[in-house]
């Protein structure tokens, strides 16, 4: 891979979506997202929010269909926050 190609790759967009499960989720319930292949990694979070998902979508009409469609669809989520991030290296 050449060098302009890796810089493109690291300096690429991508969300975290945090999410809030309601009272009583049990541990399975987002095994429905393990294949959804715009989510590229799945964090248990302490403090205000559950979960944290890292997905790779470009734009932010996406990353918020996505939401709406694949994580608030689940009968456990009750509230999610989206922050977009770049990486640098």
């Amino acid at each position: 891979m050449s060098a302009a190609t890796e810089k493109n790759i690291e300096n690429k967009w991508g969300a975290w979506i945090c999410v809030k499960w309601k009272a009583g989720t049990p541990e399975e319930s987002w095994s429905q997202w393990k294949n959804c292949s715009e989510i590229k990694e799945a964090w248990s979070t302490s403090g205000e929010w559950d979960c944290a998902l890292w997905v790779d979508i470009d734009n932010p009409d996406d990353v918020e269909k996505f939401v709406w469609k694949e994580i608030r669809s689940n009968k456990w989520v009750e509230k999610t926050d989206t922050h977009w991030a770049k990486k640098w290296w």
